[in-house]
C-alpha cells in the first residue's frame, strides 16, 4: 500500500474510533442531563434546562405531571461531532503543516479518548456501586460536578493546544538579564484587581441587604471599635476577652484604618485584598521554578478561579469575614521567603500567620519541617552560595517548626483555657463521638486508632481530595512529600463533624473556612509539579480546570448558580434581590439605627446586630443562652432597647404577639410606634 493509502486508512480508522468514543460520551452526557436527582447536585434546574435546550433537548411533562428533561443521544452526538470537525478545521488553518488532516485526527482522537473514557468510567463506577457497593455509588454522585467540569476543561485544553501556536520556549522564558515581561504581569494585575473588585462588590451587596450575620463575621469589627473606645478586645456576645475563643489578633492591624473608616466594610475590603493578593507570591514562586512569565501568570490567575478559596470570602452561610483569610497571603510569602533563604522575613511572616488563628500552627509545623528537609538536601529553589547557607536555613526552619508546635500546644492547653476560666477550647466539640476535649481526642487516637482511621478513610474524605486537587488537574499528587506537610490539617478536616442546617446539610469542607491553611500547601505542590519544559501547557490546563470547576462549585459570578433565578445563592435571591419586602427591609436599616441612641445598651437579633455594635453595649437577642446573662432566657438587666428583625430567615418572631418580654414582663417594656411596616420591632425599657 502506498504512503497516501496508509495515511488515508489511518485517518479513517482514527475517525471511526473518535466517532464511537463520542457516541459513548453523548450517551453519558444525555444520561447525566436528564437525571434530575443527579443534576440537582451540579446546578439549579433552570440552568440545566438551558443547557439541555442548547444540546437540542427540551422539558416535557410526564404522566404524573412532573416536568422531565428529554435529550436524545443522537442530538448530543451530532453536536460533539460538529465541534470536533470545527476544531479540526481551525487546527489545520492554524498549524499549516504538511499533513494537517493527520494532526487534526490525532488531536481529535486524543481529546475524545480522554473525555469519552472519563464519561464511561464514571458510569461504570456508578453502576458497580449501584449494584451493591453503596459507598462507591455515593462517591460517584458526590464527585460528579468536578468530574464533569474537569472533562470539559480537558476538552477545551487539548483543542487550545492544537489551535494556538505557542511561541518557542526560548522566547517564553526570562531573558538573560532577568527582567520580567510586561504582558504576563499586566494580565495577572488586571485579573487580580478585577477579582478584588468583584469580591468587595459581593460583600457590600450582602452588607447593604442586611445579610451578614454578626457572630463569626461582623463581630470582628466590634472588636476594633471596642479596642479604640477603651472597652477591651471583645464582643458583647459573651463576657470576657475574645482570646478565650481564639488567639486571633491579626485584624488589629487594621485599627489605624478603622479609626478613619469605622465600618465593617473596611474589613471586607481588607479580606478581598488579602485573598486576591495571594496571586503575587504564587506568581513569584512559580516564576522561580518555571522561569516562564506566562506560566507563572496563568497559575496566579488560576488561584483567583480556585473555588475552595471563594468560600473563604463568602461562606455557605454568608459569613463574609474571617481573620484567618488575612493570614493566608503571609503563609504564601513565608514559603517564598523560606525558599529564598530570607529567613528573618520568613520568621516575621510566621508570626503574622500565627496571629491569624492558632489553627495555622497545625500546618506551619510540618510545612517548615518539610522546608528544612529540602534545605538539608539542597533542594530549595533560592540562591545558595555554599553548603553553610543550606545548613543555616535547615536549622532556622527546624527551629521555626518546633516553635509552631510549642505555640499550638501552649495555646490549646494553657492560654485559651486561662481566658475561659479553665474550660477547654470550644472547638474540641466539633469532632463528635471521638471526644469533647483535647484529652479525650488524644485518648481516643491512642486507644482506638482504627476508629479514627475508619472515619478518615471515608467517602467524604475522598471527596475532599477531589475538591482540592481536581481544580489543579491533580498535579499536586506528583509531589506527595510536599502534600504531606498538610497532612495534619487535612486529617483534622476529615474528622470534623460540623455543618448543620444553615449549611444545607453540607460537610464543612470547602464551604466554610476550616480549610484555609491547606490551600497554600496544595498550590505550592501544584506549582512545583508543573515546573518542567512543558510548564506553560500544564499551567494552561490548571487554569482551564480552575475555571471549569468554578462553574459548578463557586457562589461568585464565575459559577452558573449565581445567574440562576432558582438558586438560593443566586444574584436575584441573595445579592440583588427583586423581592420588594427584602428591598424595604434593607432600606429600613437606617431608620432603625437613627432611633437607637449611641449611648444605649441594646439587645438585638442577628443581622440588624451588625449595625448596632457602635452603641455603648450590643447584646445578642436570641434563644441562645449566653454567659453575659448568666445562661438565662431574656436580656441582661442593664439593657435599654431590644431590636427584633422579623424579616430575617431565622426569625421566630413575626409580630409583637411573639415577643416574650411583652408577654412575661408587660410592665417593663413598651413597644415603640412602628415606622417600618412591621419589619422591625423596637422595645424600650420603661423609665429609661
Amino acid at each position: 500500500m502506498s504512503r497516501t493509502g496508509v495515511i488515508k486508512s489511518g485517518f479513517f480508522a482514527a475517525s471511526a474510533v473518535c466517532g464511537v468514543i463520542e457516541l459513548c460520551s453523548a450517551a453519558a452526557i444525555a444520561g447525566w442531563l436528564t437525571d434530575a436527582a443527579l443534576m440537582a447536585r451540579v446546578w439549579p434546574s433552570d440552568v440545566n434546562t438551558r443547557i439541555v435546550s442548547l444540546l437540542g433537548g427540551g422539558v416535557e411533562t410526564n404522566v404524573l405531571g412532573v416536568p422531565e428533561a428529554t435529550l436524545s443521544i443522537f442530538a448530543v452526538w451530532i453536536r460533539l461531532a460538529g465541534l470536533t470537525a470545527i476544531f479540526c478545521g481551525l487546527s489545520q488553518l492554524r498549524r499549516r503543516v504538511q499533513n494537517p488532516v493527520r494532526v487534526a485526527a490525532c488531536v481529535g482522537l486524543w481529546q475524545t479518548s480522554l473525555v469519552g473514557c472519563g464519561c464511561v468510567a464514571w458510569w461504570l463506577l456508578w453502576l458497580i456501586g449501584d449494584l451493591g457497593i453503596a459507598p462507591l455509588a455515593a462517591f460517584c454522585v458526590g464527585v460528579l460536578p468536578v468530574w464533569m467540569m474537569v472533562l470539559l476543561a480537558t476538552f477545551c485544553w487539548i483543542w487550545w493546544q492544537a489551535i494556538v501556536s505557542l511561541r518557542p520556549i526560548d522566547e517564553q522564558i526570562l531573558p538573560a538579564d532577568g527582567r520580567l515581561r510586561f504582558r504576563p504581569i499586566a494580565f495577572l494585575a488586571v485579573a487580580m484587581l478585577s477579582w478584588i473588585g468583584v469580591s468587595f462588590w459581593l460583600n457590600d451587596c450582602l452588607y447593604q441587604q442586611l445579610m451578614i450575620p454578626h457572630g463569626d463575621s461582623a463581630m470582628y469589627e466590634e472588636h476594633l471599635w471596642n479596642v479604640w473606645h477603651g472597652k477591651g478586645f471583645r464582643s458583647y456576645l459573651d463576657q470576657g476577652l475574645f482570646l478565650g475563643e481564639h488567639i486571633q489578633v491579626i485584624h488589629l492591624l487594621l485599627l489605624p484604618l478603622h479609626m478613619l473608616w469605622p465600618s465593617h466594610r473596611l474589613l471586607e475590603l481588607a479580606e478581598s485584598i488579602a485573598l486576591g493578593s495571594c496571586s503575587i507570591p504564587i506568581y513569584l514562586i512559580a516564576l522561580r521554578y518555571t522561569r516562564n512569565s506566562w506560566a507563572a501568570a496563568l497559575l496566579g490567575v488560576a488561584w483567583l478561579f480556585y473555588f475552595p478559596m471563594h468560600f473563604l470570602d463568602i461562606a455557605i452561610d454568608q459569613k463574609t469575614f474571617r481573620p484567618i483569610a488575612l493570614g493566608l497571603p503571609f503563609l504564601f510569602w513565608m514559603i517564598h521567603f523560606a525558599e529564598r533563604r530570607r529567613l528573618y522575613c520568613a520568621g516575621v511572616c510566621l508570626l503574622l500567620v500565627l496571629s491569624a488563628k492558632e489553627d495555622m500552627a497545625l500546618l506551619t509545623c510540618p510545612l517548615l519541617a518539610v522546608l528544612a528537609l529540602l534545605a538539608h538536601q539542597g533542594a530549595l529553589s533560592g540562591p545558595s552560595s555554599s553548603d553553610l547557607d543550606d545548613k543555616r536555613a535547615r536549622n532556622w526552619l527546624l527551629g521555626l517548626s518546633v516553635f509552631s508546635a510549642v505555640y499550638l500546644t501552649a495555646v490549646v492547653l494553657v492560654i485559651i483555657p486561662a481566658f475561659r476560666s479553665g474550660e477547654h477550647v470550644h472547638y474540641s466539640r466539633y469532632f463528635g463521638e471521638l471526644g469533647g476535649t483535647p484529652g479525650e481526642l488524644i485518648r481516643t487516637a491512642l486507644t482506638q486508632p482504627m476508629r479514627v482511621v475508619s472515619q478518615m478513610l471515608s467517602v467524604r474524605t475522598l471527596l475532599y481530595v477531589c475538591v482540592f486537587l481536581a481544580p489543579l488537574a491533580f498535579f499536586p499528587l506528583r509531589r506527595p512529600w510536599l502534600l504531606l506537610s498538610g497532612g495534619l490539617t487535612f486529617g483534622m478536616l476529615s474528622l470534623l463533624e460540623f455543618g448543620g442546617p444553615e449549611a444545607g446539610g453540607l460537610p464543612p469542607v470547602p464551604y466554610h473556612h476550616f480549610h484555609a491553611p491547606l490551600l497554600a500547601v496544595v498550590f505550592w505542590a501544584g506549582i512545583r509539579a508543573v515546573s518542567n519544559a512543558d510548564c506553560q501547557s500544564r499551567a494552561t490546563l490548571v487554569l482551564f480546570c480552575c475555571i471549569a470547576t468554578s462553574l459548578t462549585g463557586s457562589l461568585m459570578p464565575f459559577g452558573v448558580g449565581f445567574w440562576s433565578h432558582e438558586s438560593s445563592f443566586g444574584r436575584s435571591q441573595l445579592f440583588c434581590p427583586d423581592d420588594p419586602r427584602r428591598q424595604k427591609r434593607a432600606a429600613m436599616v437606617a431608620v432603625v439605627v437613627d432611633m437607637i441612641p449611641a449611648t444605649a445598651r441594646v439587645a438585638s437579633t442577628d443581622y440588624i446586630h451588625t449595625r448596632l455594635t457602635h452603641c455603648e453595649r450590643s447584646y445578642d437577642y436570641s434563644g441562645y443562652l449566653r454567659k453575659v446573662n448568666n445562661y438565662e432566657p431574656g436580656v441582661p438587666p442593664d439593657t435599654d432597647y431590644i431590636v427584633i428583625d422579623t424579616g430575617h430567615r431565622y426569625s421566630a418572631v413575626k409580630t409583637a404577639a411573639d415577643v416574650r418580654e411583652l408577654q412575661s414582663e408587660p410592665g417593663e417594656w413598651e413597644l415603640i410606634p412602628d415606622v417600618t411596616d412591621g419589619i422591625f420591632l423596637i422595645l424600650k425599657r420603661i423609665g429609661r
